[in-house]
């Protein structure tokens, strides 16, 4: 065979095998660059992780809102009628939302049995996330399971015991208390000569939140040895806070410390003392969660000096971010932490 010859049948089977080999599909408008095929996350345990970590790009979304499809991600809060509750639910709904993933919610007003029905509906609805805060671990526990049986990943806030097939975002209770407690004991110290008598507002329904509670103790008996602690009552709510230290009142009247798990049962805890003619510079109150109408009773002046920040705002974001790291098949820790602070007076002047 002539050269020219040869030379034209290698140019044309070069050609055939260029036309054959596997072209990648056009860019969609705005995703030039971006794969939106997403596989499984790999969920990294035996490493706490920040905010940092959640840390999501452009390419990610795409992936997320492509895994997504027309599924949603559920959200069930632990209720809608705190504060600090809310907060978390809405901004992770928001930004969900803002990313272009759909997003429903329910309020189980504090009952598990609520919480269990959100899980199935939502399950069986196809939803491909289930956002909770969980109640109580041991009632949600199969459901809970259940769900990741059938696929469905599960991100826990407020806790890490239930974060099946998923990861958990949460601040660490022993570091709320643990907060609480010491910013307690030094107020002890400094303006009681290290002598004070002490309710602590617990609420044993919710075995993340006895963890607070155990801190605040602990740390009060390590830091203010010489204070007396007469007892933990139910708190949570305005008005568990409320009739708690009405009762407790009424039998210790010498009680001029209150410690509580959070700010919504301390509100009731300062009603009860103010109701009882409490002098405001020499009693104490201390609450977690640094919702807003505690910050306006700190800068007002009196009783209640101190709350625990546990930014719920930032909480849902970092939420809704491990969402996308999930739908995306990224590389996410299975535990979360979100940093905690003390806010005074001197914080908010």
């Amino acid at each position: 065979m002539k050269i020219w010859k040869i030379v034209s049948l290698m140019i044309l089977i070069g050609m055939g095998m260029s036309y054959c080999k596997p072209q990648p599909e056009p860019a969609m408008p705005g995703q030039a660059g971006k794969t939106l095929a997403a596989g499984k996350p790999k969920i990294v345990a035996g490493k706490m992780g920040s905010a940092e970590d959640l840390s999501i790009t452009p390419d990610e979304i795409s992936k997320a809102q492509a895994g997504l499809g027309k599924s949603f991600v559920g959200i069930v809060p632990c209720t809608l009628k705190t504060e600090y509750h809310y907060a978390v639910a809405a901004s992770a709904r928001k930004t969900l939302e803002s990313y272009g993933l759909k997003a429903q919610m329910v309020d189980p007003e504090m009952k598990s049995e609520a919480q269990i029905s959100a899980i199935e509906n939502y399950t069986s609805a196809g939803s491909k996330v289930i956002v909770i805060c969980v109640l109580d671990p041991k009632v949600l526990q199969l459901a809970l399971q259940e769900a990741a049986d059938q696929g469905v990943y599960i991100v826990q806030y407020a806790g890490r015991e239930s974060a099946f097939n998923g990861i958990s975002i949460s601040i660490e209770d022993a570091d709320l208390g643990r907060a609480a407690g010491e910013f307690a004991a030094k107020l002890i110290r400094e303006e009681m000569a290290g002598k004070a008598t002490v309710a602590i507002l617990d609420y044993p329904d919710m075995p993340n939140v006895v963890i607070r509670a155990n801190e605040i103790e602990k740390a009060l008996h390590q830091l203010a040895p010489n204070a007396k602690i007469i007892g933990r009552y139910l708190g949570a709510t305005q008005d568990n806070g409320l009739k708690s230290m009405e009762n407790a009142l009424q039998a210790h009247p010498e009680i001029n410390v209150v410690v509580s798990i959070n700010d919504a049962g301390a509100y009731g805890a300062l009603l009860a003392m103010e109701q009882a003619k409490k002098n405001p510079n020499q009693n104490i109150i201390i609450g977690i969660d640094a919702e807003m109408k505690a910050l306006e009773s700190i800068r007002q002046g009196g009783m209640y000096r101190g709350t625990v920040d546990t930014q719920p705002s930032k909480t849902g974001e970092m939420v809704a971010n491990g969402v996308v790291k999930i739908l995306s098949g990224s590389i996410v820790p299975r535990d979360l932490k979100v940093p905690v602070r003390v806010l005074t007076r001197n914080d908010l002047k």
